[in-house]
């Protein structure tokens, strides 16, 4: 049994503490202070006086300053290069504004001509990477400058303050020597910035090109949105549309518009992904081929094995086409046709209706065949036609799948898909034929751009979890026994990530399609970078997210360093578990603290200002919430001093017993023997009496009273029990077992048997396994354990009573029978 008590209480440790954070924040005050002074000129007083030796050295240094200077003009680059590409800028800018004034926004593939168009000017003409090194290389040229001319300043004034003195030569030939090379860094200074600050105009100028150029490509766009829903077409069943398929079929060539193929220079630019997604396709569908069985075997993996042509093209597809940038019509569009077509392939080798395949693949015919019709720039009269055909049938289909779902029990959530499908074909129809041509083709275009991107995103989880299980299977993780113990969560934290990576990216794609943005990276930035104001700081989505990664990523490292250190650092020392604990521990704390203030710093706040609060707040705290801190206060001590560790067995004040299972810096938990948990605030551990029975010795003393009849002999139970004692492969031989005769009890001899055991968490089983022994030894050497006995003495008696405990008898008594009753 050990007691332990603190040296200081818990109210001078928050003093303690809140006094360190006091002076941890007016010492770096006063040492920047210190070193702000140092960094002064101490040959220049406050008077503005300087000594004349002071000034011919000075004078000396300036030449070397000025030589140093003309090193790092040389070393600013040229401008003859981005001069070059600011005029290239303006040359293209001038080519995306007649294609700008070629597209006619009454096309049906204007919208996406713009989205091209815009992406192509934002991506060609980025001149703000152009303004932002060049500004940066005139802000470097400008702080020369500003040195130089506050040198001169205080030249100017030390020749001011050396007039009155007698004129000595070396004197004047410094002041002289100084103005020279004064003069000439700042005229270097000068030729040297000149023209960079007209290539900066020109620059400013230039964007502002592309700025207004990308402003009227967002005013048509956003025209066209705000006229969708106009009517500007005749109703479909009408003579002036039956007029205008007449006039198409007597000019043919109108019904195919001009159509823009890739140039050649784009092939030149981009050969290589091309070349790299070709590479990637041949390697991935050899190894499918080769691993197919394997694939074929495994229920989540099989569509892979069933599609492995399809499968290699969507994954080379998806995972190489961002390094195209901006693509030419042409090829947009046959790169969208081929990844529709796969998705479509890898979604019926996993579906199980054979219904909802066969609809998978007529969806795909559709999109590929609107999406060729938009490309060939058919006219609006044959596209009003193609979508009433397609929408009247999936009308019909659908709607008799929406019949045979209810009376088949379907999912609840299949059969309103279904029906959902049906309004939105319904909807597309009747729009069509009313003359709302534009809001016809634009809902069509959406409603399959969703269906085919939410198909899209369920293949890319799918795969990504595979490509996830695949890399941890074939990972060498026989040298890493942390990976190969935490895999399986390691993998399940990493897909979840992947997941929400994929999520956002279908999402922006989402909003593309429905034309609220017209870049995914429009709407990615604008989600972004939506936010309030608080306090003049701005506070977006985007900080808050990072943030939480930030907090996130601290979790996660604090957690791999716990488990690094527990599994293979901390187990090499043979060191005991709650020691690893509190160490692993207190690592955390400290990862997490530092986590919180990245977060806090990402998030704009400066951690100068935040160290100030938290020292307020830690005077604060230490009044107004004593408690906390002292339960915080409290369980550091336990962390440190380890009085109590994780697994020990103690007893409370109040005489509850447990074993210590989490010892937290707020509260330990303890869990008595009958599975009860007991959550104790520190404070109350440290500030009052606690029994640890395990804290540096598990062995203890086990006492059983044995009782024996009068008359027994008292060496042979004596001796029984010492051998029973010594027989025990559960009782320690040192120290020994005693026997001890105690008393005359009122009804027995009183014995106890005393022996020493080597673990507290067994003793209730060697006691049982003990008095067991005893009680066979008592019997086979006929010694007697005697019932409780009691001498009772009578005073008075009944006589009746005595008469029956003497064993007389007396006659019974006759009840006499009342006259007229029935015997």
């Amino acid at each position: 049994m050990h007691l332990f008590k603190p040296r200081l209480s818990p109210r001078r440790w928050a003093w303690l503490i809140a006094i360190l954070i006091l002076f941890s924040y007016v010492g770096p005050v006063h040492c920047e202070e210190n070193s702000s002074a140092a960094s002064s000129p101490r040959d220049t007083p406050s008077n503005g006086a300087v000594s004349l030796a002071d000034v011919v050295y000075k004078a000396g240094e300036l030449g070397q300053q000025l030589d140093m200077l003309k090193r790092k003009l040389e070393s600013v680059d040229s401008l003859d290069e981005m001069a070059d590409r600011l005029k290239q800028a303006r040359t293209q800018s001038d080519q995306f504004q007649n294609r700008l004034d070629a597209i006619s926004a009454d096309d049906l593939q204007s919208y996406q001509l713009l989205i091209s168009l815009k992406s192509e000017v934002r991506e060609v003409l980025a001149v703000e990477r152009l303004v932002e090194t060049l500004t940066k290389r005139i802000q470097r040229v400008e702080g020369w400058r500003k040195r130089w001319i506050t040198e001169k300043q205080r030249w100017q004034t030390w020749r001011a303050s050396l007039d009155a003195d007698p004129a000595l030569k070396s004197i004047a030939d410094a002041l002289d020597s100084a103005d020279k090379n004064i003069n000439q860094a700042l005229d270097l200074i000068g030729r040297k910035l000149e023209p960079m600050l007209l290539v900066q105009q020109q620059a400013g100028e230039t964007k502002a090109r592309v700025d207004g150029l990308i402003s009227q490509i967002d005013s048509i766009m956003d025209k066209q949105r705000g006229g969708t829903l106009r009517s500007g077409t005749s109703t479909i069943f009408s003579l002036d549309y039956l007029r205008q398929l007449i006039e198409l079929t007597h000019e043919p060539e109108k019904m195919i518009g001009t159509m823009s193929l890739p140039e050649s220079a784009f092939f030149a630019s981009k050969g290589w992904v091309i070349f790299l997604q070709v590479f990637v396709f041949v390697a991935l569908f050899s190894l499918i081929r080769h691993y197919r069985p394997l694939l074929l075997g495994q229920v989540n993996r099989r569509f892979l094995g069933k599609r492995p042509f399809s499968a290699s093209l969507f994954i080379s597809i998806f995972t190489l086409s961002f390094f195209y940038g901006p693509q030419p019509e042409a090829w947009r569009m046959l790169i969208a046709v081929l990844a529709c077509i796969a998705t479509g392939r890898m979604v019926t080798a996993f579906v199980q209706d054979a219904w909802v395949k066969r609809a998978i693949t007529i969806l795909v015919i559709v999109v590929v065949a609107f999406q060729i019709l938009l490309f060939l720039g058919i006219p609006l009269v044959l596209m009003r036609l193609f979508l009433l055909i397609w929408t009247v049938a999936g009308i019909i289909y659908f709607a008799w799948r929406a019949r045979q779902a209810t009376t088949t029990d379907k999912p609840p959530w299949q059969v309103w898909g279904i029906r959902l499908i049906v309004l939105v074909f319904s909807v597309i129809a009747v729009a069509d034929i009313i003359g709302f041509s534009g809001f016809a083709v634009q809902l069509m275009d959406s409603s399959l751009r969703t269906v085919v991107l939410l198909l899209m995103g369920l293949v890319m989880v799918r795969v990504a979890r595979i490509a996830l299980e695949l890399t941890a299977e074939f990972f060498p993780l026989g040298r890493l026994p942390f990976l190969r113990t935490n895999a399986n969560m390691i993998l399940s934290r990493v897909i979840i990530a992947v997941n929400v990576v994929i999520g956002t990216f279908v999402a922006a794609l989402l909003l593309v399609a429905w034309k609220i943005y017209a870049l995914p990276t429009e709407a990615i930035q604008s989600f972004f970078g939506f936010g309030i104001s608080v306090g003049g700081r701005e506070i977006t989505v985007g900080l808050v997210l990072t943030a939480g990664l930030i907090l996130y990523g601290t979790f996660a490292v604090s957690w791999a360093v716990q488990s690094l250190l527990m599994e293979n650092v901390l187990s090499r020392g043979h060191m005991d578990t709650g020691a690893r604990l509190s160490i692993t521990r207190l690592v955390h704390y400290a990862l997490i603290l530092v986590g919180f203030l990245i977060a806090l710093s990402a998030m704009g706040f400066e951690l100068k200002n935040v160290t100030i609060i938290g020292g307020a707040l830690g005077v604060g705290i230490g009044f107004g919430m004593q408690a906390i801190v002292n339960n915080f206060v409290s369980g550091l001590i336990l962390l440190f001093e380890r009085p109590i560790k994780v697994g020990d067995v103690i007893q409370l004040g109040d005489g509850q017993q447990g074993r210590v299972t989490n010892l937290g810096l707020r509260a330990t938990t303890v869990q008595t023997f009958d599975r009860a948990e007991i959550v104790v605030p520190n404070g109350d551990l440290i500030s009052s009496q606690v029994t640890n029975w395990t804290l540096e010795d598990r062995s203890m003393r086990l006492i059983i009273p044995v009782g024996v009849a009068y008359g027994s002999d008292v060496e042979a139970v004596m001796r029984v029990l010492l051998d029973v004692a010594r027989q025990s492969d559960k009782v320690l031989k040192e120290p020994p077992p005693v026997v001890l005769f105690l008393n005359f009890g009122d009804s027995s001899l009183d014995f106890q048997l005393r022996v020493w055991i080597a673990d507290f968490a067994e003793r209730r089983f060697i006691q049982s396994a003990l008095i067991q022994e005893i009680d066979r030894r008592f019997r086979t050497n006929d010694i007697e354990i005697p019932f409780p006995q009691r001498d009772l003495h009578l005073r008075s008696v009944d006589d009746n009573a005595g008469k029956g405990l003497r064993g007389e008898t007396q006659p019974p008594v006759q009840t006499p029978i009342p006259q007229g009753s029935e015997t």
